[in-house]
């Protein structure tokens, strides 16, 4: 197994390196515009999408933060009826006697679209476009597959309590949290900190109407991708800590951060959890 992941990190490596320099541009055997994902290809609006995600996802995560800090303090259920007395106008001034009571939210955030949400079609087949982009034979095209399937079943077995399943949003919070420890080889931050992620880049998804245009069937494939790009380097990663391999978690670190690189266009090193909080640097 240790010699196929090893192929296929190699050929994966040097995938998305030819592919940094021309994401978001038009390829002509694909037929379609470069997303930054591989052989992975969409339209213009979902490239365009993808590069300008990050752009507001740092401000929405700061929001979701103190939003978080509210649930924790007050419930979530006093922070939306505070969120609904805002919309209608019915604040409190943050020195009132109310502020004592329950949670004061001067400016509530925007009415969810859930554009990252799809309903699964039980054609797509997870991991073939992984698989068959980077395997070069029958035998290491069924491992890719089955690393990325796999992956998606554990990711799924505890995002469906948290809402984060069958949603763009989801499978980029579990890219971002997976390839960033890996990167950082740091803890995992807490199931309140992978919430905080979620709210605000499904937040980040719902302003950016390209997503809103995707059909059901684009954004399974853009979440079993995302999904399928931290399955790698996280089944690298493992292997080389289970045997004290350091070149195999150096290897599973340095692709971590060149996926981190080429989806947010962002250095690895500022993207990480650190004191309790996320950090999204510039």
């Amino acid at each position: 197994m240790k010699n196929l992941i090893g192929t296929a990190l190699i050929a994966f490596l040097l995938t998305i390196t030819s592919i940094s320099v021309s994401a978001q541009t038009w390829n002509s055997n694909a037929g379609g515009y470069n997303t930054g994902y591989g052989t992975v290809y969409g339209s213009f609006g979902l490239a365009m999408a993808t590069q300008n995600m990050y752009n507001t996802m740092q401000m929405n995560i700061q929001r979701a933060t103190m939003r978080q800090a509210m649930i924790n303090k007050w419930g979530k259920a006093a922070v939306e009826r505070a969120e609904a007395n805002a919309r209608a106008g019915r604040t409190s001034s943050a020195g009132s006697s109310a502020a004592a009571s329950g949670p004061v939210i001067a400016t509530p955030p925007p009415v969810r679209k859930y554009y990252g949400a799809f309903k699964p079609d039980a054609s797509i087949v997870p991991g073939k476009n992984i698989a068959d982009a980077l395997g070069d034979t029958p035998q290491e095209k069924a491992l890719l597959k089955q690393i990325v399937q796999g992956t998606i079943t554990a990711f799924e077995a505890e995002a469906s309590a948290k809402g984060l399943k069958n949603n763009i949003a989801g499978a980029l919070t579990f890219f971002i949290v997976s390839n960033s420890t890996i990167f950082n080889e740091s803890d995992e931050p807490g199931d309140d900190s992978v919430v905080t992620l979620f709210e605000a880049i499904d937040q980040t998804i719902d302003e950016i109407p390209e997503f809103g245009k995707m059909s059901n069937a684009q954004k399974q494939d853009l979440y079993n991708t995302f999904i399928g790009m931290a399955a790698i380097p996280l089944a690298t990663y493992t292997e080389g800590k289970q045997t004290a391999d350091a070149s195999t978690v150096q290897t599973a670190r340095q692709l971590a951060g060149e996926l981190i690189k080429m989806v947010l266009k962002v250095d690895p090193r500022k993207v990480r959890f650190s004191n309790g909080a996320w950090e999204f640097g510039k």
